[in-house]
């Protein structure tokens, strides 16, 4: 999808992170952030038939099965342009009328789709555009900047807004960047431009008929400082709602090119589009291998291709107008669909498809510029009606899964591979020729289970629990074979899950079970009776590895789901597990000392791991029993080899009314409210935060609250949560009782920012050696998540490879003649020297120490020049090409 990405998700789409993405709505903004604020809720959320009929019928086409096409067809296609029978003042438009215009833009589902449909399209259908509306004067809104909720069809006040003597609606254009980079890596903000486009050319589509018509307006980025969106996110443009007043001449050049013996009445070439007309001006072609490599059996089968070419003067509008242009050619009557296939870049990551227009152009002495290439052909009737997902079938499908699929017309069935994988590159011998025995060993081919067949359930056991699975997951289909984590599953997923399984089969399955039995076929087993091994509270996040194993104790709440992506960012040469507390599942009671907890997850270790030496991790809470269970395994007589205590301190609660019940696990305390509420949220800030604060009084009302809020969370699992947290919240060592422990293991502190001091700072004596303190940008709870989780993961290794070895520690002493710099400036120039440092020697940036020493002009050759550049010459790794007269 991008050039110069050949990631997995590029080769395969097996693991079917695309299809996740977009099931999660990712462009939409979160609950959380938009809790609090006033909704409207708009009229005509129920689509109409012909909004309904628009958006199925405007699809990405990647089959052409409607027959011939002319070239009479083509210029019916390129002359259209929809137009309106009248025009009126946004004085007129009420809010029938905007909720009618906005509902255009909302989904669409049907039983024949996994995915929602829409309108307009999407790269990878993400959706990462969003609407605001800056609305002045339309019905009794008041005047203010709006989001667009496009699933929920209402708008929510995000700002307010100065009104004025006339009625305005302002459309502001935003990409959300958190909902794209998960596909996307190259080219974000020209795709983004590109799907704005889509979404302008369907207003300009559906406005006419309403009397109205969208305009660009300005670019002003400034306007974000309204819309209250992510710092990170990309201000795409800004545009108004007018009267109609006819249709209006596009900044664009057209280029048309026929396919060899496509088009019956058109010889194979490019034709340019001018004055209504098509003139050939080369024989030379897109090729297919010139197109996106997942669209090339697309080009096969289509009949013509479409350059469309920017000639706008305002730079921002480019890429808007080749969006425009394909959603205007898409809304056709002559039933031509089209498939995306290429376009040009900003950044210097032009697909091939855009750098082979530029020659053609540059050779026939014709102009180019930001160009955007779609193939196409004929459609049928039954294609265009049709609400199913045939022609979204290619997001299953990566180059991996193609290949396969076009084996099956070459080979006999025998020899079909049960699995293709696809490589950056082969590994070679000295001599030049493919290293087959490297191959051979290599990871990427190694014959796993990951393309098992498509298993029905068999019993009557696998039925009832495939129903719950497809409604949780959200599929249509499922195997009995299919893992639970790599079909998408999280954690909010697996609670509601097991809690549905145990409803249906009156059963008790521990949370955990999901880790031992992670399919249909062996949660059936566990159901049945056929394997009653009970499940350890040690959850083998990552099994693989010869090493040694880490365990790690998650935070308050004790459910280790949130160390799963930890885990496996920390690779497959050593078993990850994570640790759940006692008192989460069904019967069990909390501990009532750190002593005690810690005793029973040491046995728990031991019977995995009979002997050292051990490596032990915490997380917030966790850290404090891990830091225990070191002790107690010394004692023991054993070796721990690391420990590391991830964001021990507790995050900063700024919340009024704590200081006095600081550590009482009591609702009259809000710090403990605060804490409580963010081991189901996620968060200590937020409207629904407040909202908490204020409804929950005792256990039954925050109970109650979260179930509301987390519908997946069942109301007695929040108690038994709620249980652990209450018995772990006032943990804590007294003076004596740490003073009294002393461990040999060396001990990292990995600090998040924002964190009070955690239980072991400010103190002395519990460790033969100072524990090394690591400094996170990363916030306590951000830590553990994308992307964020990158520095925790590097700062790990670090630790990990450094740990015993010889410490390097360069100096760097500048010397210069005076000169004003800023504090960026210094701050800079400070930061460029340290990763420098750190690059060439291998250091931590801790190590690194700098001066920065202002020598007057008169003082140069006596204290730097004679002796430190003509009398060091020897030492020197650049010499300088100027003498003692140059100052």
């Amino acid at each position: 999808m991008d050039q110069g990405n050949h990631g997995a998700h590029h080769q395969s789409k097996a693991s079917r992170l695309q299809v996740r993405a977009q099931l999660s709505n990712p462009g939409l903004r979160e609950a959380a952030e938009l809790d609090g604020r006033p909704v409207i809720d708009l009229p005509g959320r129920q689509a109409t038939a012909r909004q309904r009929g628009l958006a199925f019928a405007r699809k990405t086409y990647r089959f052409y099965e409607g027959g011939e096409l002319g070239r009479g067809d083509i210029l019916k296609l390129l002359a259209r342009k929809a137009e309106g029978a009248h025009s009126r003042g946004l004085d007129t438009v009420g809010m029938d009328t905007l909720g009618e215009i906005l509902r255009y833009l909302g989904q669409h589902h049907s039983e024949e789709r996994l995915l929602p449909k829409y309108a307009y399209a999407s790269p990878g259908a993400l959706y990462a555009a969003q609407l605001y509306l800056e609305i002045d004067g339309i019905g009794d809104l008041q005047p203010g900047f709006y989001y667009h909720h496009p699933v929920d069809h209402r708008l929510v006040l995000v700002g307010p807004a100065a009104g004025g003597a006339r009625p305005r609606v302002r459309l502001h254009f935003v990409g959300k960047r958190r909902a794209i980079e998960p596909v996307y890596k190259n080219n974000i903000r020209e795709v983004l431009e590109i799907e704005t486009g889509h979404m302008v050319g369907l207003f300009e589509e559906v406005l006419p008929e309403y009397g109205l018509d969208i305009r660009p307006l300005e670019y002003a980025p400034a306007t974000m400082d309204h819309l209250d969106c992510a710092a990170e996110d990309y201000y795409l443009g800004t545009f108004e709602l007018v009267p109609y007043a006819g249709p209006r001449q596009d900044e664009i050049d057209l280029y048309v090119q026929a396919h060899p013996g496509k088009i019956a009445d058109m010889r194979a070439g490019q034709y340019a589009y001018e004055n209504g007309r098509l003139r050939l001006i080369s024989d030379e072609l897109i090729l297919k291998k010139q197109v996106i490599a997942i669209n090339q059996a697309v080009y096969d089968r289509s009949s013509l291709g479409i350059s469309v070419i920017s000639r706008n003067d305002e730079e921002w509008l480019h890429y808007i107008d080749l969006g425009r242009t394909l959603q205007r050619l898409s809304m056709n009557d002559v039933n031509i669909g089209f498939m995306s296939s290429g376009y040009s870049s900003k950044s210097g990551d032009a697909l091939p498809s855009a750098r082979r227009i530029d020659d053609i152009l540059h050779a026939n002495g014709r102009p180019t510029g930001p160009s955007y290439f779609f193939i196409g052909g004929r459609v049928s009737d039954e294609q265009r009606l049709s609400e199913g997902m045939k022609e979204d079938s290619v997001h299953m499908k990566g180059p991996a899964e193609m290949i396969r699929d076009d084996l099956i017309n070459f080979l006999p069935d025998y020899m079909i591979p049960n699995k293709v994988v696809v490589l950056d590159r082969l590994p070679f011998t000295a001599n030049g020729k493919i290293d087959v025995r490297a191959l051979a060993e290599s990871s990427a081919t190694d014959a796993d289970n990951a393309d098992r067949p498509y298993v029905a359930p068999r019993t009557m056991t696998e039925r009832r629990i495939a129903e719950l699975w497809k409604k949780a997951m959200k599929r249509e289909t499922v195997s009995v074979e299919d893992d639970f984590f790599a079909s998408g599953g999280n954690s909010l997923i697996a609670v509601g899950l097991i809690n549905k399984i145990n409803r249906e089969f009156c059963g008790s399955l521990p949370l955990q079970v999901l880790f031992e039995c992670p399919t249909i076929e062996k949660l059936a087993r566990r159901l049945d009776g056929t394997e009653s091994e009970a499940c350890s509270r040690l959850v083998p996040l990552q099994r693989e590895g010869s090493e040694r194993p880490v365990y790690c104790w998650p935070g308050l709440g004790g459910y280790t789901m949130n160390l799963r992506t930890l885990a496996a960012r920390m690779g497959a040469t050593q078993p990850f597990y994570g640790i759940q507390a006692y008192g989460i599942n069904p019967e069990e009671v909390p501990y009532a000392t750190i002593g005690e907890m810690a005793a029973e997850d040491v046995k728990a270790i031991r019977r995995l791991q009979p002997s050292g030496p051990y490596t032990l991790w915490g997380y917030s809470f966790g850290a404090r029993v891990a830091f225990e269970a070191a002790y107690q395994l010394e004692q023991a007589g054993e070796r721990v080899e690391h420990l590391f205590l991830i964001a021990p301190g507790s995050p900063k609660v700024h919340t009024a009314g704590t200081s006095e019940h600081e550590r009482e696990a009591g609702f009259g305390n809000k710090a403990y409210v605060t804490i409580l509420f963010s081991v189901f949220a996620g968060t200590i800030t937020g409207p629904l935060l407040e909202r908490c604060l204020a409804e929950a009084v005792d256990e039954e009302s925050f109970a109650a609250f979260i179930h509301r809020n987390f519908p997946d969370l069942d109301a007695d699992l929040v108690r038994r949560i709620m249980r652990v947290v209450g018995e772990t919240f006032e943990f804590s060592y007294t003076f004596r009782e740490l003073a009294r422990r002393r461990i040999d293991a060396p001990i990292t502190i990995f600090k998040a920012r924002g964190d009070d001091y955690s239980f072991l700072e400010n103190s002395s004596g519990y460790s033969a050696t100072a524990p090394v303190v690591v400094d996170l940008e990363a916030d306590h709870y951000g830590l553990l998540k994308e992307p964020e989780i990158d520095e925790l993961v590097a700062a790990i290794r670090d630790r990990l490879g450094t740990h015993g070895k010889e410490i390097i520690m360069p100096h760097v002493s500048i010397k210069h003649f005076p000169v004003p710099l800023t504090e960026q400036q210094h701050s800079d120039l400070v930061a460029a020297v340290t990763k420098a440092m750190t690059s060439a020697f291998g250091c931590e940036e801790g190590s690194v120490s700098i001066i920065l020493e202002p020598v007057a002009k008169e003082l140069w050759d006596e204290k730097v020049y004679i002796p430190e550049i003509l009398n060091q010459k020897h030492k020197l790794n650049k010499l300088p090409n100027y003498g003692p007269a140059a100052n």
